[in-house]
């Protein structure tokens, strides 16, 4: 049976690729069959056992071959990109053909698959019962208006728009139209990039005739241009962050809003029992707060240890109810009164506090760096109120607080031609922030300076070697140049990576920032179980990636963080 199937299908291909072009029947027969032939490949759900249980005899075995799972979800995703590509034309040709013009009796016609192809259809000559393509098509579909609305536009944008009178013109993004029917191009991306462009177009008058894209960059170049190269980036999460990231530059610039009046905390109300805050920052304080963060994320570090426990009130001093034995009861504290027996103190005891998420430890630990500081405070006052002298807030420090600091930084990356002003960019910060020029000129003027010259690609030029260890000057020297996880696609931000020997200690390796990395803790141990490699390359490292995912072996570099800087 299978043969008979595999010879259809073989004969089907063939048949297709010797027909010059289809006639309507053949046409709508194929569309027909696609759903049904991807439903074949979906087995009933009944007939499906869990994996827990043995394979019943009508269960086709290949189900339960991983090699299988992983043919069948390239296939779907073929299938999955075709059928929106599918979709957008079928929009195109649903405005095109003004099918929403049709006789009520032609679309009843169309609607129980009875049309007669061989006569021209039958338009109304008075107002049409659908204002228009979108109308039809949500209500044909079954969809919402938005949606087919969203369909008809992205028609617009990559087969053709048309004017008030429907005459024809072009699509609006050339480029983007043919990058959207290449076959081996993801095409939500491509329409949802065309659709961010669109926002940007100069808005043209009710009458004007429709136009292809015009809008362009600082420097003239088109803005499609510019996102058309972005989209060749191999990597989907650095490209989404190119192509993001460049959008809202200009979107920003083109909206000529200043940022600073933008900026602050704002209380948007209460829900779910928890009130909710807005944070808006400009680049250099956001920076400075990345920093901080990320200390806290890191649990290798004293800040990030202690935002993993329980945050406790430091306001309270209230030692509780006294027992009549010297001691005073709290909740949670092991004691109570002498009048409540073991047994009914154990029954009302609360449970234990849920596991922190990783929004709780970064709460933990801004609410932990308000409490050191108010620590700080009060002994200072204290101080002064009682005549100390000599004593500042640095020998503050050692005295009572307890809860480990934070020390946020702001580092700032400028390349040779940035600082002699042959660039587009003002600086980018270690976590990605763009720096105007105005930020930097106040960051350079109140920081203390921390001097990393980039080469040309990208090698540090003026960081020495040490020991076996890396010190913390060479640390932030390869931080400044992989800014994160090496491998590409990873997103783990520098202070939560390791500091990799490419050439191996035990191997008599050196500590050398030519021969370091940045790997977080699963791709470190990928590189030591020998699934990836770390190689040199003029400095700057780079990856070779499995022979599976990779079958060139071509060495790779995370481009991720740096899509900011683009």
């Amino acid at each position: 049976m299978s043969g008979t199937i595999s010879q259809a299908l073989a004969g089907l291909a063939q048949a297709i690729e010797d027909t010059p072009a289809l006639n309507v029947d053949d046409a709508l027969a194929l569309a027909a069959f696609l759903p049904r032939l991807q439903q074949t490949l979906l087995p009933d759900a009944s007939s499906t056992p869990p994996s827990d249980v043995p394979s019943a005899g009508r269960v086709p075995h290949y189900l339960h071959d991983p090699r299988y799972a992983l043919a069948l979800a390239t296939a779907a995703e073929a299938a999955t990109h075709q059928g929106q590509r599918l979709q957008i034309y079928a929009a195109h040709l649903v405005e095109d053909t003004a099918a929403h013009t049709l006789i009520p009796e032609e679309l009843a016609a169309a609607r129980e698959n009875r049309s007669d192809f061989s006569i021209p259809a039958t338009r109304t000559g008075a107002r049409p019962g659908s204002p228009g393509p979108a109308t039809l098509l949500a209500s044909w579909l079954r969809t919402e208006h938005f949606e087919a609305k969203r369909r008809i536009q992205a028609a617009h944008h990559v087969y053709a728009q048309y004017g008030y009178q429907h005459q024809r013109y072009p699509a609006q993004f050339p480029l983007l139209a043919e990058r959207f029917n290449d076959p081996h191009q993801p095409p939500a991306e491509v329409l949802s990039a065309a659709r961010r462009l669109a926002a940007l177009e100069p808005t043209l008058d009710e009458f004007a005739a429709p136009a292809t894209a015009s809008a362009l960059s600082e420097d003239g170049e088109l803005l499609e241009s510019v996102v058309d190269e972005h989209l060749d980036e191999p990597d989907p999460g650095t490209r989404r962050r190119l192509v993001g990231n460049f959008l809202k530059a200009q979107k920003e610039r083109l909206g000529k809003k200043r940022p600073e009046a933008l900026e602050g905390v704002f209380r948007r109300g209460e829900r779910d029992g928890l009130v909710h805050y807005d944070l808006a920052l400009r680049p250099t304080r956001a920076e400075l707060f990345e920093s901080g963060i990320s200390q806290i994320d890191n649990p290798r570090s004293a800040p990030g240890q202690a935002a993993r426990q329980a945050f406790t009130d430091p306001l309270q001093d209230d030692p509780g109810q006294d027992t009549g034995d010297g001691t005073f009861y709290r909740p949670g504290s092991g004691t109570h009164p002498d009048f409540v027996t073991d047994e009914e103190a154990a029954a009302s005891e609360e449970p234990g506090p849920e596991p922190l998420s990783p929004a709780a430890r970064r709460l933990n630990g801004l609410l932990n760096l308000l409490e050191i500081n108010s620590k700080r405070l009060q002994e200072l006052l204290h101080a002064v109120q009682n005549g100390e002298s000599g004593q500042g807030t640095e020998d503050l420090a050692g005295g009572s607080v307890k809860v480990p600091a934070i020390t946020p930084k702001i580092v700032v990356m400028l390349t040779l031609d940035e600082l002699e002003g042959r660039a587009r960019t003002h600086g980018i910060t270690q976590h990605g922030f763009k720096l105007n020029a105005t930020d930097l000129r106040q960051t350079l003027a109140r920081a203390r300076i921390i001097p990393m010259v980039l080469g040309g690609k990208g090698e540090l030029l003026d960081i020495g070697r040490s020991q076996r260890k890396h010190p913390g000057y060479m640390r932030l020297g390869i931080a400044v140049r992989d800014r994160g996880c090496i491998v590409p696609g990873c997103t783990m931000d520098p202070e939560r990576c390791n500091i990799h020997h490419i050439w191996f200690w035990s191997e008599g390796g050196v500590t050398a920032v030519y021969w370091s990395a940045m790997l977080c803790d699963t791709h470190h141990h990928d590189v030591h179980a020998g699934l990836i490699k770390v190689i040199p390359d003029g400095g700057v490292p780079k990856v070779i990636l499995p022979s599976f995912i990779d079958p060139a072996q071509q060495p790779v570099r995370n481009n991720y963080h740096m899509a900011a800087a683009a």
